[in-house]
């Protein structure tokens, strides 16, 4: 005669077994941290425009990985008397659920959005100021190669000027039906209408 709970386990207990087990093991799966490199080990040389090596100069690695993280990183050193420092590997730790939820974040951005392992290196001081360029672009390492060589040709600092705030020239005048209308009165026309 046929048992129908016959052996270790009933049908409907094995299959709720081999459930909790698989349950298990992808939370185990998406909750295990995995290593990925956030920047590369990166050689950096820092000249003037003349070509001359800058001692003292700092340079910034900046790095962020988008699809792991929200939060960017830097790091700074100072060159030697050749101009020259060297960046080592950054890597990070994270499991697939944090991934899984940066990159859904990222993803909000529209247009804007991230996505990957993204560093570059630019340099400051002594009135000087330059970013790794490469091909006419500055230079955004996105996973690979896993080491990177650049020079970085430091010029001088840009100045910004201060300059009267837009909305200094407003002024609210009120029409006659009673609405407040915002005018921009530019400064040459308020000097004309004076002459």
């Amino acid at each position: 005669m046929f048992e129908p709970h016959r052996g270790f386990f009933s049908l409907l207990e094995r299959h709720r077994y081999i459930a909790s087990l698989s349950l298990v093991a992808m939370v185990v799966f998406l909750a295990w941290p995995t290593t990925t490199m956030q920047s590369p080990m990166w050689d950096v040389w820092v000249v003037d425009q003349s070509g001359r090596p800058l001692q003292g100069m700092t340079v910034r690695l900046s790095y962020q990985n988008y699809s792991a993280e929200s939060e960017s990183h830097s790091e700074d050193l100072q060159t030697d008397a050749k101009g020259y420092v060297l960046f080592y590997p950054q890597t990070l730790r994270a499991s697939r659920i944090r991934r899984a939820l940066a990159i859904a974040q990222s993803a909000t951005e529209g247009v804007h959005a991230s996505f990957g392992p993204h560093a570059g290196v630019s340099t400051f001081g002594k009135g000087l100021e330059g970013d790794a360029v490469n091909d006419g672009h500055v230079t955004d390492w996105t996973g690979e190669p896993p080491r990177m060589s650049s020079k970085v040709a430091a010029k001088p600092r840009i100045a910004v000027i201060p300059y009267e705030q837009p909305y200094a020239n407003l002024r609210r005048i009120n029409n006659q039906k009673h609405q407040s209308t915002i005018v921009f009165y530019a400064s040459a026309l308020a000097s004309a209408r004076a002459s």
